[in-house]
């Protein structure tokens, strides 16, 4: 079950002077909300940071309520308490937040970084979190970044998730560049002329930029001679 929290805030970035001005304090590095619900039943405590954690306190007991995370507990009264918590939520990323196109920071700096040069913005073919750069003469894609599990890449079972990279090569590169960490055999591509490269700040931004101008250049219009 993806976390409430990912769920209303998987593709929204904080703007911290907002955070402030809807009533969140500012304490040890970590911007803090707490907010009664339910008739001042339960307590909701969001805490952003690094990570963004939220809890609900049953505030009888002062202790987290623990069926707002099993699935399984879909009973009427933990239902209403799930969606006066997303209620909360969803109002904190109206105020608070800008939509961007990707769930993890490296994506969306990345993207920015392509279109500022070459002029290209991501589409979503797929209605999902997929977003395809393509060349505007051709319409070749040259990159794609994808949200996928570490499971996908690595077959490791981990099911945490993360933007990913997709990019062409030329082939005789491909076993050099395997032995970078954080570059990978293509996910759901041709393994001999593309690779998969994580976003998750293992690789410097001006290194994967590299990477995605030799495969702009790779996937181009060939004019005729």
């Amino acid at each position: 079950m993806i976390r409430i929290e990912d769920e209303i805030f998987l593709k929204k970035k904080f703007d911290f002077e907002k955070l402030k001005e809807f009533g969140f304090c500012f304490e040890n590095n970590t911007y803090i909300y707490s907010e009664d619900f339910m008739d001042g039943d339960f307590k909701a405590v969001i805490e952003i940071s690094d990570v963004l954690k939220g809890k609900v306190i049953d505030n009888f007991s002062n202790e987290e309520y623990m069926p707002l995370r099993i699935e399984s507990f879909d009973g009427d009264f933990v239902c209403r308490v799930r969606d006066a918590y997303k209620a909360i939520l969803k109002r904190i990323a109206d105020i608070c937040c800008t939509d961007v196109f990707f769930a993890d920071n490296q994506a969306n700096r990345l993207a920015n970084r392509i279109f500022q040069t070459f002029g290209v913005k991501p589409d979503f073919p797929w209605k999902d979190d997929n977003g395809v750069f393509r060349h505007l003469d051709n319409n070749k894609w040259f990159s794609l970044i994808m949200y996928v599990t570490w499971d996908a890449l690595l077959k490791n079972g981990d099911n945490r998730k993360l933007n990913i990279i997709n990019l062409k090569i030329d082939g005789t590169k491909r076993d050099e560049l395997h032995k970078i960490n954080g570059i990978y055999p293509a996910f759901h591509m041709n393994h001999k002329s593309w690779i998969s490269l994580a976003l998750d700040d293992t690789l410097s931004d001006s290194l994967i930029m590299e990477l995605v101008s030799k495969s702009y250049n790779l996937t181009k219009k060939k004019r005729r001679k």
